[in-house]
């Protein structure tokens, strides 16, 4: 073909038909540049197919692992939650409003004094993130949303992480004044959904002064400082986070289905 177009224009210029020759040679070079703008506009449609499939992937990821987040956050402000009462029915069998048997109060003593922080776990958005492939998701509102998202968990486990451990240890140093250390260690040992009371006859093996800490004015100010931080982090999960993670899920699956049309 293109030798055919190289005779014709030497047989344009051979017969002096320069005029002739000059509008052939634009109209080829209209042709050619035609035939890259088509090429061009192919392979950009072809990247764009390529790149809304990955798009359509990463979403469905996304999905899945703010699902799971929804659940593990779920779980979370459920045990705050649980933490707050048993906080509270420990407090009034200080203030001698109700009883408690031994092996309830030491495990509803011990249960408490851990902090129960949230860690998202999003792997195919950090990887994204890395990558530097974050433009192949269109929706900016998304986006944002989950930047927030994970900038909110980093400022809450940070601050949170602080204060609850802060007032966790000093209410441990409190509680290990009157009891063994390792009663922690063997509840969690044999914790169970179901049945969360150490039994009585385990419990004889290690040091329990329940009267000790009945006694200690300090043990109400510790207790209520743990009901306030328990609180204080089932609102974050409930409110804030659960919240955030919805709106999120709202937002992927509103993305999925442009792609069933």
């Amino acid at each position: 073909m293109i030798k055919f177009f190289r005779k014709f224009r030497l047989k344009l210029l051979s017969e002096n038909k320069f005029s002739k020759y000059l509008i052939y040679a634009i109209g080829e070079i209209i042709l050619v540049v035609i035939g890259i703008l088509i090429a061009l506009q192919i392979n950009t449609w072809n990247e764009r197919k390529k790149n809304s499939k990955k798009e359509y992937y990463l979403l469905q990821q996304l999905q899945k692992e703010f699902e799971k987040d929804s659940s593990h956050i779920e779980t979370q402000a459920w045990l705050t939650n649980l933490k707050v009462q048993d906080g509270m029915r420990i407090r009034l069998f200080l203030e001698g409003k109700n009883n408690l048997r031994a092996d309830s109060l030491v495990s509803l003593l011990f249960y408490n004094s851990k902090a129960l922080l949230f860690n998202s776990s999003t792997p195919t958005y950090d990887e994204i993130i890395s990558s530097g492939n974050l433009s192949l998701i269109k929706s900016e509102n998304l986006k944002t949303k989950i930047s927030n998202y994970k900038s909110s968990i980093r400022a809450a486990n940070s601050f949170l992480f602080t204060e609850a451990h802060k007032h966790k240890e000093k209410y441990n140093a409190h509680l290990y004044k009157y009891f063994d250390a390792e009663i922690m260690a063997h509840l969690w040992k044999n914790y169970n959904r179901e049945n969360r009371i150490i039994s009585n006859k385990d419990l004889e093996h290690f040091k329990t002064d329940i009267e000790g800490f009945k006694n200690d004015s300090n043990s109400k100010y510790h207790v209520s400082t743990l009901i306030g931080v328990d609180a204080e982090l089932n609102f974050q999960y409930t409110e804030r986070i659960n919240m955030r993670i919805s709106e999120i899920l709202d937002d992927v699956r509103l993305e999925l289905k442009k792609f069933e049309n």
